[in-house]
């Protein structure tokens, strides 16, 4: 079932708290009373950085709070735009484009949803693994990182199969019941060694023929590592929900700078919109060979 599609709103929204975080990422809560009950995970939100950029710039939805009537976003310093935000401090007002496309498909809940962020890609994830928790879908989280990760990791109390000694989760996940593990190219304690799609593929060889039948991956990140992971669905029989990341200009689809080729049938492909037709698309329905 297609997500139903909420009507984009422009408002102004209240900066709340503007925090750093540690590689060089930063947690900003915004004050969106009309906008927050729309909300859901893979909407993401365009901002006007700065009246000096002609731009808006788009970021995944992390979480609302609803107690604050407010949204949350994660993002990373990596341009002029950004930079800007960084400045940002409490109480400045700026303007907000959203919820802006169609978020992850999870009206027919999965048997066990598996979900693989890389960097940045970790916000709709994490809102989406929050979520799948309150209807009471079995989840795991696995998270790719070569920076610095935004949220407090600890050694897991949750079991995770084939392990000898439990490894380092995301603290808040592990205090809701929702197992996570870390993947790194890095020597560190507690971390797997490897690309996060080897972790993938090794979780997906510990399920029997049934469990394995009802798993449902969802993906954001680097295209590379999106690739890789469907290339591990198809050597393992499941699909899933890829969540794209394309740079973007109007926000509302209007001017098609953000197309990304999506498979119509069997040999077939043509450009859709990530912005509105999208961010979110069948795993395997993404042409991932012409991306790369």
């Amino acid at each position: 079932m297609v997500p139903e599609r909420h009507k984009i709103r422009s408002t102004r929204v209240r900066v709340l708290f503007n925090r750093p975080l540690p590689g060089d990422q930063y947690l900003l809560r915004l004050h969106a009373p009309s906008l927050y009950p729309l909300m859901q995970p893979g909407h993401f939100v365009h901002l006007e950085s700065h009246a000096s950029l002609t731009l808006p710039r788009p970021f995944s939805v992390l979480g609302v709070d609803q107690e604050e009537g407010a949204i949350d976003l994660l993002y990373k310093v990596v341009g002029q735009g950004t930079r800007l935000m960084a400045e940002w401090r409490k109480g400045d007002v700026v303007r907000l484009l959203g919820p802006v496309g169609n978020p992850f498909a999870v009206n027919d809940p999965p048997g066990r949803a598996v979900l693989v962020a890389g960097g940045i890609g970790l916000a709709p994830l994490d809102f989406l693994a929050r979520h799948l928790a309150t209807i009471n879908v079995p989840t795991v989280l696995m998270v790719g990182s070569e920076g610095g990760l935004p949220f407090p990791v600890a050694t897991s109390r949750l079991s995770w199969p084939g392990e000898v000694s439990p490894g380092m989760a995301l603290s808040h996940l592990e205090s809701l019941g929702i197992p996570s593990r870390l993947a790194s190219l890095s020597e560190q304690p507690g971390v797997y060694r490897g690309f996060v799609t080897e972790l993938l593929a090794d979780y997906l060889r510990t399920l029997d023929p049934g469990h394995l039948s009802g798993v449902t991956l969802y993906v954001c990140g680097p295209t590379p590592m999106m690739a890789a992971v469907a290339h591990v669905a198809r050597e393992f029989g499941v699909d899933g929900q890829a969540s794209l990341e394309e740079h973007m200009a109007c926000g509302f689809g209007g001017c098609a700078g953000c197309v990304a080729p999506i498979r119509i049938k069997p040999g077939d492909w043509g450009y859709r919109r990530v912005c509105v037709d999208g961010p979110v698309f069948p795993l395997l329905n993404v042409a991932w060979e012409q991306l790369s």
